[in-house]
């Protein structure tokens, strides 16, 4: 699988959706594998979720999302309704900062910093097998380092528990 964040030009710069498409399909003839769209406001250009779900039904590698933005679980629900059978991997953002919105979105995963699987995973095992209880008991548990992770240290927090477990 490869994750491809539209091309960024610049906070004031809008790529109009049909060159979004065009680039999207390029890619997806140039490669054999799954493709993920990474959705996110460092692009510059707001992607809705009716084009993201378009882009799903229509072009051939596309089928799994990590939306990273404002909204993410609206967003993400909307994705799932429009996109049906397409949408293959709808995804959390975002370090897990909105993991039980999203998980009642209907994401499949989350794509974290990585410096914690250990702790990300139960989450989503618990909610997966209808025990939402425990999933957030185990969020809540999480919490202060998903916060940590994501609004105070990004990367630098998941490469320190990283190296810290190599060791």
């Amino acid at each position: 699988m490869v994750m491809v964040m539209l091309p960024y030009h610049g906070a004031t710069f809008r790529v109009p959706e049909a060159q979004i498409y065009d680039f999207y399909a390029r890619v997806s003839d140039a490669v054999d594998v799954p493709i993920m769209i990474q959705d996110a406001p460092a692009s510059g250009t707001m992607l809705s979720a009716a084009f993201l779900a378009r882009i799903a039904r229509e072009i051939e590698q596309v089928g799994y999302f990590k939306i990273e933005t404002p909204g993410a679980a609206n967003k993400l629900r909307e994705i799932i309704r429009l996109g049906g059978e397409a949408i293959e991997g709808p995804l959390d953002g975002e370090e897990a900062i909105t993991l039980l919105a999203d998980l009642e979105a209907g994401v499949t995963g989350s794509m974290t910093g990585g410096g914690f699987p250990d702790g990300i995973r139960p989450i989503i095992e618990a909610h997966a097998q209808g025990n939402g209880d425990l999933a957030f008991e185990l969020y809540q548990r999480w919490l202060p380092l998903i916060n940590h992770e994501n609004r105070q240290a990004g990367l630098l927090a998941a490469k320190a528990l990283m190296k810290r477990r190599a060791a």
